[in-house]
């Protein structure tokens, strides 16, 4: 943080008045580093998406996959806002249903309610 403070200077002539920044100090600017800081992290927090939500896990990359991985969250907006919905996501989250909704999981475990969650909103959106 500057502030200004004026500075006379005489010369010969005549007398000017300018203005000269000078450095805040410290503790007030470790204040608004601090308050800039919390006001920051403020924001990034109410931005976020819910921490139980969010993108669709596809696993490693396979030509002929055998199983299909269990999904740690739910479906966030990008998949489940209809018409706000990113379609990009939407579109590669149905690829990988079409081409291994029927496949078991990986650790043979059955679904968990994440992974329902995914397989009730790939045939919600198949159906339309």
């Amino acid at each position: 943080m500057r502030t200004t403070s004026p500075t006379t200077t005489r010369t010969a002539s005549r007398t000017a008045t300018r203005t000269t920044p000078r450095t805040a100090s410290r503790p007030a600017a470790l204040l608004g580093a601090a308050l800039t800081a919390a006001v920051l992290a403020l924001a990034l927090t109410s931005c976020t998406a819910d921490r139980h939500t969010g993108a669709l896990v596809t696993g490693p990359a396979s030509p002929r996959p055998t199983c299909r991985v269990h999904q740690a969250t739910l479906p966030d907006r990008d998949y489940t806002a209809g018409k706000n919905s990113d379609p990009m996501a939407v579109l590669s989250m149905l690829r990988y249903y079409t081409a291994q909704h029927a496949l078991p999981y990986c650790d043979g475990k059955p679904a968990s309610r994440q992974d329902d969650a995914w397989d009730t909103l790939y045939g919600d959106l198949t159906r339309r």
